[in-house]
């Protein structure tokens, strides 16, 4: 089946939804069982679907510690860029989607934490967005039907993508190894078996995986957001949108995506009320792109580090409660101790010196990236990247010090 296929397909689809009253991204399991079953043998078909991946998914998930969340991220993002494409096909003359405002809403929480900033506005320059200033974006010109359609069927690809690199590190059993290499796996295998033979040869031959580079963490999606509403209006709401408007609207049936509920799902206020057709902007009203802040500033800040170390503290602390050390809990049993030793532990994969990369709060135990006793924990256990090199040092600090605590000649019960 070729692009052209599809995408005569995937608009049908959306045609067919918009009659039974119902808008937003593709959620037919047909269609979505034929693009994956493709995808999975060929990843070359993106670069007919004219989609960018490598550079996006490079991009999304360059210096990431643990890929499967930057991966869930990544599939929220293409969701977004999907239904503002999406909406520009099916209700163009709809005012609201004439502006998407970059400083708020979906734009800060869904897109930013997931892709940079000059691919965004790629991104939008395909769907007919210019920038207008330093916080928005206007439609300059409505692009043909054809190209709306192309466009929100590559991004429905891309977040297919997401879902087949995720299912090769669930079948892996880590998701802690550089982007570079799951992505060369990718696009090397044709299916998904082969490509998860690939990684566990490379990986078997790595003891330790190579630094990554600094990046943040991708942002936590913790209300419904699209794309179109002001920065005010987000202020005591527990909706932020994209356009400018807000006002209920049909839903689309959701698809069964690995990254959570459907976006559409979640917005109530995702159509606006009865606004006019906008008109395109003069060439005088359409300003020259302005220069963005790096894409690291304007990521979420991560939680702050904590304060410096202090074994003195830290003895005081453990000594007063000698039977449940203050560890993290596990989620879901909030208050609930483990039953194993109160004192955390460095495992036997972790040389003199290695800093761990993982951490097991039901084990209370610090391990490797890659340690040969991580499966067994895998599947019911609390496991935590630890992610910096500050963070991993205080682990390893604290182990020491529950083996002089708990271990050690004098050691309290």
């Amino acid at each position: 089946m070729g692009s052209s296929s599809l995408s005569e397909d995937y608009r049908l689809c959306l045609e067919r939804e918009l009659r039974r009253g119902r808008a937003g991204v593709c959620g037919d399991p047909s269609l979505r069982a034929v693009l994956w079953q493709i995808l999975v043998e060929d990843f070359d078909l993106h670069g007919a679907l004219q989609d960018d991946a490598l550079a996006l998914l490079t991009d999304g998930l360059w210096g990431r510690a643990d890929l499967a969340p930057a991966l869930r991220g990544l599939a929220r993002a293409f969701e977004l860029l999907e239904l503002a494409a999406v909406h520009l096909y099916l209700l163009p003359w709809r005012k609201e989607f004439s502006t998407i405002k970059t400083f708020s809403g979906g734009y800060v929480h869904v897109l930013k934490g997931a892709l940079s900033e000059d691919l965004l506005l790629q991104s939008f320059q395909k769907m007919g967005y210019v920038p207008r200033d330093n916080h928005r974006l206007m439609m300059a010109a409505l692009p043909p039907a054809c190209q709306l359609v192309q466009v929100a069927l590559g991004c429905f690809a891309l977040r297919l993508e997401c879902e087949i690199l995720g299912e090769v590190l669930a079948r892996l059993g880590t998701s802690v190894l550089p982007a570079e290499e799951l992505l060369q796996a990718r696009r090397a295998s044709a299916d998904v078996a082969s490509c998860v033979a690939w990684l566990q040869q490379r990986l078997a031959r790595e003891e330790e995986p190579p630094p990554l580079p600094p990046r943040g963490s991708p942002t936590v999606y913790r209300t419904p957001l699209d794309l179109y509403r002001d920065l005010q209006e987000d202020e005591g709401s527990e909706e932020a949108s994209l356009y400018g408007g807000a006002s209920p609207g049909p839903d689309s049936p959701p698809p069964e995506l690995a990254c959570g509920p459907a976006l559409w799902e979640q917005s109530a206020k995702l159509w606006g009320a009865g606004g006019g057709a906008w008109e395109p902007l003069g060439e005088a009203e359409v300003l020259p792109q302005a220069g963005s802040p790096p894409y690291g500033a304007l990521e979420e800040e991560l939680e702050p580090e904590p304060a410096a170390f202090s074994f003195l503290s830290l003895r005081r602390e453990l000594l007063s409660q000698p039977g449940d050390m203050a560890a993290p809990q596990t989620p879901g049993s909030p208050g609930q101790a483990s039953p194993q030793s109160p004192g955390y532990q460095v495992h036997s994969c972790l040389a003199p010196g290695a800093l761990p990369g993982l951490c097991c709060d039901t084990c209370r135990q610090l391990h490797a990236p890659h340690c040969a006793a991580l499966p067994t924990c895998r599947p019911g256990h609390a496991l935590r990247p630890l992610l910096s090199d500050a963070q991993r040092r205080l682990w390893l600090r604290r182990a020491q010090v529950d083996t002089l605590l708990y271990d050690g000649p004098g050691a309290q019960p």
